[in-house]
């Protein structure tokens, strides 16, 4: 399984979930199988409101889940459409 973290900055295990998906500056994908943990720049950081492109944002890296703080609904929704499951974290 692979989970996706958006954070402000890669401090691996020790990263701090950001508060919100789409204005994340890095996402972290973690590999639950391998324990290898890759970071990924935002690659739609810049997206007006409510046009986040979560697919585009982590590079189009396969994850199974993501564990956010929040999260607007268009990206909840595009992201539920290709059967990838949100979390809330804190």
């Amino acid at each position: 399984m692979k989970i996706c973290i958006p954070v402000e900055e890669n401090k691996g295990l020790e990263s701090i979930v950001y508060n919100h998906f789409g204005s994340a500056p890095f996402f972290l994908i973690c590999n639950l199988e391998t324990d290898e943990i890759t970071e990924i720049n935002n690659g739609d950081l810049h997206h007006e409101h409510g046009m986040c492109q979560p697919l585009k944002a982590i590079g189009g890296e396969k994850v199974d889940a993501i564990l956010v703080g929040g999260i607007g609904a268009g990206a909840l929704m595009k992201l539920n459409a290709q059967g990838i499951k949100a979390y809330r974290g804190a």
